[in-house]
């Protein structure tokens, strides 16, 4: 048992040395002997526990997509699928996806790098991009599709991706480029009533688009997540 832990433990050192270490710079620049170095562990423990430094960079892109994977839109959405077709509920609906995306990527307790690294991952065209496209990308555009469709039908493959992007580009910039901004706003961190006017905006944004009534925070009830 006690060997097992130690060696959990170690794989945790690495996958995070590795996290960090491709977000700063980049996976393809990103050396062994540099994980090695900031983990505190040997060399031999890569190819040990990972058989390669392309098995731990699979175990860093698991690592960062974990909670997209086991939170996905379809998820979110399940509570509201039986009244789905009436305005209210699908404005409510509206609310926990945004609400969804804003937890998932400023979610405090995960590490700083989790979100850098999937745009690390989305830059590169190569084995891990698709395993992004596959698990996380097209499973949420498909179901965000099929959500927009079902509130106006009339909508082209063209405008529910723009709708897509309208509710998941403030939402990128702000992660993406999170130390500029934060040296632009003189802050730390977003504090939670940024965070929380940031959802109103892109929730008003969307609804109004949609010609949908506007729905309070009160009246969104049931949300999959709860406020941290």
């Amino acid at each position: 048992m006690a060997t097992y832990s130690a060696g959990e433990k170690t794989r945790e050192l690495l996958v995070s040395a590795a996290g960090e270490l491709a977000a700063m710079h980049g996976f393809s620049n990103v050396s062994t002997r540099a994980i090695a170095q900031r983990s505190g562990q040997n060399i031999g423990c890569i190819h040990y526990h990972f058989k390669s430094k392309l098995g731990l960079f699979e175990a860093v892109f698991r690592a960062a997509t974990r909670e997209m994977r086991e939170s996905p839109c379809s998820k979110t959405l399940a509570p509201f699928e039986k009244d789905l077709d009436q305005p209210e509920v699908q404005s409510r609906a509206i609310r926990a996806i945004v609400k969804r995306a804003i937890e998932i990527t400023f979610n405090p307790d995960k590490p700083w790098w989790h979100i850098r690294v999937l745009y690390q991952v989305i830059h590169n065209r190569d084995r891990m991009m698709n395993q992004v496209s596959d698990e996380v990308l097209v499973p949420d555009l498909t179901c965000l599709g099929r959500f927009f469709k079902q509130i106006k039908p009339e909508l082209d493959d063209d405008a529910v991706f723009l709708h897509t992007m309208l509710i998941n580009a403030p939402i990128i910039f702000h992660a993406h480029n999170i130390d500029s901004v934060l040296s632009f706003l003189k802050k730390k961190k977003y504090s939670k009533r940024y965070l929380k006017q940031m959802e109103d905006m892109i929730v008003g944004q969307t609804q109004m688009l949609l010609g949908l009534p506007m729905v309070t925070l009160e009246s969104c009830s049931p949300c999959p997540r709860a406020d941290h």
